[in-house]
């Protein structure tokens, strides 16, 4: 019998914000996928190890392309799936880990897409989403009755129409474009109405709780080195 894909929701970065169905997935499943950044960072795992013993696992190591060049997306995803089509095949159940929630932006759709496509079966394991986390940090209720919360990828074009929408907005994923999200909110007036946090749940987390109020040295920050990739913004 063949294996199954479970993708894992690990939460933004606190090991007490993993679910207990997490933590028994992972400890059911003898091989654990992790995607591994360029420079070899696999911050899932490091999560997920303070909370689950590893010992024993076949830790299987996936790098992930971070460029929009689709044949080379493609062909990235195809290699990660041939690999972890190999497990299932041996009969092999597969966690596959992934940062906040396996159905928001997540690396693992984009695996189980091509695992499905070749007979295999998936599972989702929900996780903390990171804007419900950072809401938390900064102690805000994300909507009200009746009001739509909106979330937007704010690293691509067309964001900014989004800030006419009624109700909440969660910008996600700036990127490098983070200084110039800023200055667009304040320049708009929003800016006391907007939450940055970055590195939510990790030790480099930093919270700013208004944009307006922020002073220079703490937007000259919002320029350092991946401070974009991991923030986002709640505007309401």
């Amino acid at each position: 019998m063949a294996g199954i894909l479970y993708g894992v929701g690990v939460g933004p970065g606190e090991p007490e914000l993993m679910t207990l169905k997490a933590v028994n997935t992972i400890r059911q499943c003898p091989v654990i996928a992790v995607p591994q950044t360029k420079s070899g960072g696999t911050l899932a795992l490091d999560i997920a190890a303070q909370a689950v013993d590893m010992a024993g696992k076949t830790i299987v190591e996936l790098p992930f392309l971070m460029t929009k060049d689709p044949q080379k997306l493609q062909e990235n995803h195809k290699a990660n799936t041939d690999v972890i089509a190999g497990y299932l095949r041996q009969g092999q159940d597969v966690a596959m880990l992934n940062l906040g929630d396996v159905s928001i932006y997540s690396t693992y759709s984009y695996i189980a897409q091509k695992i499905e496509e070749r007979g295999f079966q998936t599972r989702m394991v929900a996780g903390v989403p990171s804007f419900c986390a950072a809401a938390a940090v900064v102690n805000r209720s994300l909507t009200q009755k009746e009001l739509p919360v909106h979330i937007i990828p704010a690293g691509y074009e067309g964001w900014e129409e989004s800030l006419d929408l009624p109700g909440s907005k969660i910008l996600m994923k700036p990127g490098r474009s983070l200084p110039e999200v800023c200055r667009v909110l304040a320049d708009r007036g929003l800016g006391e109405k907007a939450s940055l946090v970055q590195n939510c749940g990790l030790p480099l987390q930093r919270v700013f709780p208004n944009l307006a109020a922020l002073e220079k040295e703490e937007t000259d920050a919002l320029d350092g080195a991946g401070a974009g990739y991991f923030s986002l913004i709640i505007i309401n």
